[in-house]
This record gives structure tokens, C-alpha cells and sequence, in this order.
């Protein structure tokens, strides 16, 4: 009966539960043959261990990867971005991971960030919008890229007066989501998309208020409007860290960038910034060149009490989507 359980988890949507065992990171952290400030060999090295078909989830289309060696935990990336997969360049990048941010530290820290392309040895091709085809020694990866139609919310009621659907994202916290604007106050916010089951599971800090316990994503439940959850706050710890529960500030909707009316609306809550970003919120001039507007309109909190006190305010307030937009202000 176990193993037939095992089975029909690992064959549902292609993988089940996944177990990680300590004695292969303990391993991992004495091997020893890889220099981790060598941005060629990290590059070599992880990307010969990636299999021949991969899938990105997070719509700012990052692929994700960590790597344990020489007492050291590394977190990095590949990213066949919109825009410039299909000039047939990728972009690579890494840090050590810091488990608990400290200035002290900060001045060691590995990392590099690179663009490649065919200087580089690197092939990149685009057989259709939503694949990526990366060659490198030899090797070829097929990237495949989220498909997430744009389709406003299924549920009536989801949007009040004054309300719009922008875009569905997927944030790297693995949780799907709605972006919204509130033309009256001119600000965006982000609603959990509950269409399907989310992965995540909640503890009440109030009625009305959750926390997610894997994220610990904080959401104000809206009861005149279907129940939809608004994002109210993220931890702070993870912001410093630039951790995966960092907040979906970043992850729009960028293989529908011209699907989706993001840089108008940008432009409509940021009049100053008209003329000065592009299709996908990136700004093209100014010291912010290459940098995205970032949409943090939510709390960054200390702790559980101080989310929960920022929440009840907000929702309190006469328009609680832009009581909860404006605490995305202090940072």
C-alpha cells in the first residue's frame, strides 16, 4: 500500500513530494574543485548539471538554482528574459547566500552577474514565444517559459468600482497572482489568485487577516469583495535578504508585455515617470537605467503584531487597497 501511494503522488503533474536529505548537503559542503569566484566555472558547472528540458514558473523569467561547495551555499540564476532571449542573449547570475544579512559579511560576499551571448560561446534561439533553446559546450536546454494567458479574474464581484485588472503574475513564492489598480487613488495592488489551490497554508492573526505560513505573506481578506485576499505585507527579513518571499514587486507579466497595459498604468500612477520607462517597467534613462519600477505596494514588516496592526489600519480606512499601497512607501 506505501509504495503504491508513492507512486500515484510522484505521478500526478510529473513530481511529488520531494525529500532532501542532509548528508547530501553536508557533502556538498566539503567538496572542494569548483572556485566559486570563477563566474566561468560556476557557469560551466551548473549548467551541465541542468536537465535537457526545464520549466520557469516565476513571469519575470527567472530560473532559479542553488549549489552547495567549499562551506559555502550559493544562490543564483538563469534568465531568458523578454526582450532579450530573442536578440540570443541570456543573463547569468549569482550570490552567496547570507542566512542572516550582516554588514560585516556583506563586504566578502561572492557574486557576479553577467549577459551572454555568442561572444561568450553561448547559442540562444526562440523556436516560438514561450520556448528557449540555450546552447553551451555542446550542451543544449530547452527553457520553457510560463504560459499564463491574460484573462481577468473568473470570480464575479472580484473587482469593485474604480478597480482594473493589469496582469497575472507568478511570484517566485511559488503563489499566483492578480496585479490590480484603483484608478481614484491611482495606486496598484496585488490579490491572491485563489482560482486554483494555492500552495500555502494559513494562520489567522485576526478575522480577516492571514498569514502565510510557508511565505509569511500577510493578506486582508475583503469580504465586500468575494473574499479575495489583498497582499498587506511582507517580512522585511526576507527584502533585506532578496530571498524567494521577497514580495511580487518584480515578477509582471513579461512574455504578455504587450498584452497587458502595464507601462500606461505606471505612467498613470507615476505621471513624473511618463516617457521614461519601457514596455516591460524598466527605466531607459537616469541613474535607474536597466532597473524596474518597483511595485511594492504593500507593508514590509519586523514581526507578526506589527503586520497585523499595519493590516487592521488599512482596512479600516476608507479605500483599504490604498491604505495598503502606501506602506509599500517606507522602503
Amino acid at each position: 500500500m506505501l509504495v503504491a501511494a508513492a507512486a500515484a503522488l510522484g505521478a500526478r503533474a510529473g513530481a511529488g513530494p520531494r525529500v532532501a536529505w542532509h548528508q547530501a548537503l553536508t557533502e556538498a559542503w566539503q567538496a572542494e574543485g569548483l572556485d566559486l569566484g570563477d563566474s566561468d566555472a560556476v557557469l560551466a558547472w551548473v549548467f551541465r548539471q541542468l536537465p535537457d528540458d526545464v520549466q520557469v514558473y516565476p513571469t519575470e523569467n527567472y530560473y532559479y538554482w542553488r549549489l552547495a561547495a567549499g562551506g559555502r551555499e550559493i544562490r543564483g540564476n538563469f534568465r531568458p528574459a523578454s526582450g532579450l532571449r530573442e536578440k540570443g542573449q541570456l543573463s547569468f547570475a549569482y550570490a552567496e547566500w547570507l542566512e542572516f544579512p550582516d554588514a560585516a559579511l556583506a563586504k566578502g560576499q561572492l557574486r557576479a552577474a553577467r549577459l551572454l551571448g555568442a561572444a561568450e560561446g553561448l547559442g540562444v534561439t526562440c523556436p516560438d514565444p514561450l520556448t528557449c533553446d540555450v546552447v553551451l559546450a555542446g550542451k543544449k536546454v530547452r527553457f520553457h517559459l510560463h504560459a499564463l494567458p491574460q484573462l481577468p479574474p473568473a470570480a464575479p464581484g472580484l473587482l469593485g468600482p474604480g478597480e482594473r485588472f493589469i496582469a497575472r503574475t507568478w511570484d517566485e513564492s511559488g503563489l499566483p497572482f492578480f496585479l490590480c489598480y484603483q484608478t481614484r487613488s491611482r495606486c496598484f495592488f496585488w490579490v491572491l489568485n485563489e482560482e486554483q489551490p494555492v500552495a500555502e497554508t494559513f494562520t489567522e492573526l485576526a478575522a480577516d487577516v492571514s498569514l502565510g505560513r510557508r511565505s509569511g505573506f500577510v493578506f486582508w481578506t475583503d469580504p465586500a469583495r468575494a473574499g479575495r485576499k489583498v497582499l498587506s505585507a511582507v517580512r522585511q527579513a526576507s527584502i533585506q535578504r532578496n530571498d524567494y518571499y521577497d514580495g511580487p514587486f518584480d515578477q509582471l507579466a513579461d512574455n504578455y508585455a504587450a498584452q497587458v497595459p502595464l507601462r500606461a498604468t505606471i505612467e498613470d500612477a507615476f505621471p513624473s515617470l511618463k516617457g521614461q520607462i519601457d514596455l516591460y517597467g524598466y527605466f531607459t534613462s537616469g541613474p535607474d537605467r536597466g532597473q524596474r519600477v518597483a511595485l511594492t505596494s504593500y507593508f514590509a514588516y519586523a514581526d507578526s503584531a506589527e503586520a497585523l496592526a499595519f493590516t487592521q489600519r488599512a482596512a479600516a480606512a476608507p479605500i483599504p487597497v490604498a491604505a495598503i499601497a502606501a506602506g509599500g512607501k517606507d522602503r
